[in-house]
């Protein structure tokens, strides 16, 4: 199971694994090739595709080229733009000059005309500019550039597939603060473990699909493994849930009376109803003043009904009678909402109803 980390925890679990043999420039490797594998499973033909990769300086820079050179290889019509200039000996951009991949290079780019080319006709655009290190508010070229990539955007009838390394570059990884030059990603592809800032708002609305990739470091590494957050996911979610015996019946799994509702207020009654069989349970019974059952019946097919008696929609004194009897065969009850939370039903309602005990 995927965890989730500080910027702070993460920087000691890359530590420890490099001091473990598992080098920064391995990772490297890995992270990029997992953003391109996380392309190329979301794009079926690759080849021909216009892949626009926005360059920073440091690591997640250093992973969008790897990235970029995965996707080349690919088939993929790959231009690297250079936010902020690269050392002059990095092998991932020398291997790219290498393939003659379009490299641009931001100082050089006079009122961001290349950049707004580029993010104006890319069919996936992968934003690695900035890492889970950044500090707010941005500055300097990143913010420039990001800004002129997010005007031409904006311009465009059909939006690309935008993919953001680690984390969309101006999203606070521990408070998810975004900045208002930050890219909205259709995709995150965020290495090793999910950070809190991609989990909180207003940073969560511009992430998009989280993925989490694997870059090497081992679940069972005692800075991961004692990490005490974890991400739910539907898969790990299933895997809680006992195994439904295919000779199942709806007694197999349990009956729940719900109790809700007025002519007023007969949403409540049908939410309730939903979020029951939604959780699992085989057995649903609404509890209701009659007149509701003939609003609710056309879009609750599966439910059964105990009608109960009323005055002018709103349910009676008399109801608390009708209700003990039935709650005599309910395995479970489920109050609706501002009904109160007594456990003993009767005194409940009576009191609800203005009968005293």
């Amino acid at each position: 199971m995927a965890k989730i980390v500080t910027v702070e925890q993460m920087r000691a679990i890359e530590a420890a694994a490099d001091a473990a043999g598992l080098t920064y420039d391995q990772m490297m490797l890995n992270a990029g090739r997992e953003v391109a594998e996380a392309v190329l499973a979301r794009v079926r033909d690759i080849a021909g595709k216009r892949v626009a990769v926005l360059v920073g300086k440091g690591n997640n820079g250093g992973d969008g080229l790897v990235a970029a050179k995965h996707l080349a290889e690919a088939g993929a019509q790959v231009s690297v733009y250079l936010v902020q200039p690269r050392p002059k000996d990095d092998p991932h951009l020398e291997a790219l000059k290498a393939m003659e991949v379009f490299v641009a290079e931001g100082k050089q780019d006079q009122r961001w005309r290349v950049l707004h080319n580029l993010a104006a006709t890319a069919d996936i655009l992968v934003d690695a500019v900035l890492g889970t290190g950044v500090r707010l508010p941005l500055k300097g070229p990143a913010r420039e550039a990001l800004r002129a990539a997010k005007a031409a955007l904006k311009e465009r009838e059909r939006q690309p597939l935008v993919v953001a390394v680690d984390c969309p570059s101006g999203l606070d990884c521990d408070s998810g603060a975004l900045a208002e030059e930050a890219l909205q990603a259709d995709l995150t592809v965020t290495m090793a473990a999910a950070k809190h800032g991609l989990l909180r708002f207003p940073g969560a609305a511009a992430v998009g699909e989280i993925v989490v990739a694997d870059i090497g470091i081992s679940s069972k590494q005692e800075e991961l493994a004692n990490v005490d957050l974890d991400l739910a996911t539907a898969e790990t979610v299933r895997a809680w849930l006992p195994a439904r015996p295919r000779d199942a019946h709806k007694g197999t799994f349990g009956q729940v009376v719900v109790v809700a509702g007025s002519v007023n207020l007969p949403g409540a009654a049908a939410l309730a109803a939903r979020g029951a069989y939604r959780v699992g349970a085989g057995l649903v019974t609404l509890a209701v003043p009659t007149p509701v059952q003939s609003l609710l019946a056309p879009g609750l097919p599966e439910v059964t009904w105990l009608l109960l008696p009323h005055e002018m929609g709103v349910l009676e004194e008399g109801a608390v009678e009708v209700l003990e009897e039935a709650l005599d065969r309910a395995k479970a009850l489920v109050l609706g909402p501002g009904w109160g939370t007594e456990s003993a039903t009767g005194a409940f309602l009576a009191s609800f109803l203005g009968g005293g005990e």
